[in-house]
């Protein structure tokens, strides 16, 4: 039985762990089908929300799993959070339809999906450290959080060192265009790039095309696209940087093994959508694609920064299929809004020094 196949079944959603490895195992009875090249077939839109946090909460130690309990609870929570979002979705339309507002409802949870058709029963997305936490940064890197959204230009309210900046959002400042985060300068987007560990439910997918010597993955949130040889060719010289990278693929058996060098020395190592470590410029990033089911994917990263970290990062995602288009995400928001943001920090500067009203 596929394993998407057995985490439907309420009973495989109540086994212990140690009774859990059986139905995981279940896996590697799935035969992979091919495409017309004789590859494993990756072909499609792939969801990557992932409601497992990034990071294992202290009490809970070196266990990479959850139990039966905790597993059950986890689920309720799920379920109880979308009846809050129907309830809050309504509400607020109607609202909108009444009484005047300010609030147009763009945001509104139509953007979002939460669905998790393959769900991860671990407690952190990190398996290594056995911790589930990142390691301790080298002497000197630099960790920058983003702001409140409520103070994007970070008037005194995080204390962020030392220029680029490398956070998504918000601002280390609003003196300039190049203090503001990758994101909000539609630069880069913490889904846009490997490894896929930023879910938030908000354009979560990412498109898959395998031809006979590429692989293709387009990130819905910014319309990145990666594009992989496959032909054994070298990674390119270290002087070329980009923002994602010089990414070469290969075939491992039925798994699809991505190793990426030469990432732009202003992106983090580890680039979150509220914190950015030091500096991806000598990172190496492993990705590891394998088909575990009908519509059901295991993406495995291995994150190598000596530069950054103390030690290496490896963390598990679970991929759905998702069985519906991706579309075009333009950044308006940011190539309107940084203007108007630069314009309105000028104008409080000249009102405090009374030179403007």
């Amino acid at each position: 039985m596929p394993v998407d196949q057995c985490l439907k079944r309420p009973a495989c959603h109540l086994l212990l762990p140690s009774l859990f490895f059986p139905c995981l195992l279940l896996a590697q009875e799935y035969s992979v089908p091919k495409d017309e090249f004789g590859y494993p077939d990756f072909n499609g839109v792939w969801n990557f929300n992932d409601s497992t946090p990034f990071e294992r909460p202290p009490g809970l130690g070196e266990r990479e799993f959850l139990n039966a309990k905790e597993l059950a609870a986890k689920f309720a929570r799920l379920g109880a959070g979308q009846q809050r979002r129907d309830r809050r979705e309504e509400a607020l339309s109607q609202r909108i339809l009444e009484e005047p507002t300010d609030d147009t409802g763009a945001y509104n949870s139509f953007w979002s999906f939460y669905d998790e058709s393959f769900p991860n029963q671990r407690t952190s997305i990190i398996v290594y450290p056995t911790d589930g936490r990142l390691p301790v940064t080298q002497n000197g890197v630099i960790t920058q959080h983003s702001p409140p959204p409520s103070n994007p230009c970070n008037d005194g309210l995080v204390v962020i060192a030392d220029r680029p900046s490398r956070i998504s959002f918000g601002a280390i400042s609003c003196d300039r265009p190049e203090d503001f985060g990758l994101a909000s300068r539609c630069l880069l987007f913490p889904q846009s790039t490997g490894p896929y560990i930023k879910a938030n439910s908000y354009n979560n997918n990412v498109l898959i095309v395998v031809t006979r010597d590429h692989v293709v993955l387009n990130t819905e949130l910014g319309n990145d696209p990666r594009i992989v040889p496959l032909d054994n060719r070298p990674f390119l010289d270290k002087r070329i940087e980009t923002w994602t990278g010089s990414s070469r693929g290969f075939w491992e058996g039925d798994t699809l093994v991505i190793e990426t060098h030469h990432f732009n020395a202003k992106m983090a190592s580890v680039f979150m959508r509220a914190a950015a470590y030091g500096s991806a410029e000598n990172m190496v990033l492993t990705e590891r694609f394998t088909r575990v089911g009908e519509q059901a994917m295991e993406y495995e990263f291995i994150l190598n920064d000596p530069s950054t970290f103390t030690d290496q990062i490896r963390g598990i995602v679970h991929f759905s299929r998702l069985n519906a288009p991706i579309y075009e995400f333009a950044c308006h928001e940011g190539n309107y809004a940084l203007t108007n943001m630069l314009r309105g920090k000028r104008l409080e500067e000249l009102r405090a020094e009374g030179y403007a009203r």
